[in-house]
């Protein structure tokens, strides 16, 4: 008789007489506690977050000086799978067309 008041235990006797009810339950909860967490929304990290350590002292450091590395964006150019061999003229064409649209982007610097 002391298992009746222990509360899982009288849940798992519950739901395992009323299964159906047990899922549409459980259903409910989840879609419940989903609701709740984007009403309440989230608190995004910064990059401050993420210092943790040694690591993240030596960054800090790094950002007061000044000496964060710039993101870098490569572009491969490589020959039509199955060809074998690479066409450098039209390689050379490509490679324009892509410095020509990288450069009309913002916040891109200059093309290497």
């Amino acid at each position: 008789m002391n298992d009746m008041k222990n509360l899982p235990v009288r849940m798992a006797r519950w739901s395992a007489g009323h299964p159906w009810r047990a899922i549409v339950c459980w259903l409910l909860f989840v879609a419940l506690c989903l609701g709740v967490g984007i009403t309440v929304g989230g608190n995004p990290a910064t990059t401050e977050d993420f210092r943790i350590g040694e690591a993240g002292r030596a960054e800090a450091m790094a950002a007061e000086g000044g000496l964060q590395q710039r993101p870098v964006e490569r572009v491969l150019i490589t020959a039509r799978p199955g060809t074998g061999t690479l066409d450098l003229t039209a390689a050379d064409v490509a490679a324009k067309d892509v410095a020509d649209r990288m450069r009309g982007l913002s916040g891109v610097a200059d093309s290497a």
